[in-house]
């Protein structure tokens, strides 16, 4: 399969590093992607229109109701596309500890901001915090103003590579790693690309096309607060102002 090494598909290896699964056990091949639910419209709307321009195919997204996720499996009969994934090292089985970004994309700024984007798009979260303590006025203290970009990993070769592409793309982050209590679990490498001048950086260089994560922004652009734990749906309704953010809150603001 001869396909162009392109932003499109520097932006398919992050959506595959994130929510991808290459299965090959001698019997079937197998490219599964999915998400959570919830994520249906970026997946209808945004991925799999993806995959079937740049893979000339006609994906159709699906509901996996036995794992709670929804999205797409691509198997024998397109096998090529699973190959070209695996040629570019991606391997089969289990990726998440030893997954990086392919090289060709470390080669290149523009191809690394298209990476970076997938992946964020599919295992990265944007947030909003408070305050808790100091001398911030109440509204810093009891509203989620301050942004947080944020996405982890226990692949020591992804937190690497994903080092490199922040410092290439002169983002302020700070990172950490996380040991956990049992023994038997991974590091964990997380990265924390906080403040409003990060996000500004962030939408005009990287953005963001998954519409649950833009939400958020959409909310902290109209009031200048996004409460947290809140449904797409509940958002979506903050967003046209028939639901009230200050209602996840207990006291005033101010």
């Amino acid at each position: 399969m001869k396909i162009k090494l392109d932003n499109r598909i520097a932006e398919i290896c992050g959506i595959h590093a994130g929510d991808g699964y290459l299965r090959n056990d001698g019997k079937r091949r197998e490219l599964d992607i999915s998400g959570s639910f919830e994520e249906k419209e970026y997946y209808d709307k945004h991925m799999i229109p993806l995959f079937n321009k740049v893979f000339s195919v006609q994906i159709k997204g699906r509901f996996f109701q036995a794992r709670g996720t929804y999205g797409f499996v691509i198997r024998n009969s397109n096998f090529e596309i699973i190959e070209f994934i695996h040629t570019l090292g991606f391997p089969y089985g289990n990726k998440t500890a030893i997954v990086k970004v392919p090289n060709f994309i470390l080669e290149n700024k523009t191809l690394e901001k298209s990476f970076l984007r997938g992946y964020f798009d599919t295992d990265g979260s944007l947030s909003f915090a408070r305050r808790k303590s100091g001398s911030y006025i109440r509204f810093k203290k009891t509203r989620n103003y301050y942004p947080r970009i944020i996405f982890s990993t226990v692949s020591k070769n992804l937190a690497e590579d994903l080092k490199k592409i922040l410092n290439d793309l002169d983002f302020n982050f700070v990172f950490y790693i996380y040991k956990p209590k049992n023994e038997r679990e991974n590091l964990k490498y997380s990265f924390n690309i906080n403040g409003l001048k990060n996000l500004k950086k962030w939408l005009s260089l990287i953005g963001i096309n998954n519409p649950i994560k833009y939400s958020r922004f959409l909310i902290w652009k109209k009031y200048g607060f996004c409460p947290v734990k809140t449904t797409y749906q509940q958002r979506l309704k903050i967003i046209n102002g028939s639901l009230d953010p200050n209602m996840f809150y207990k006291g005033p603001m101010r």
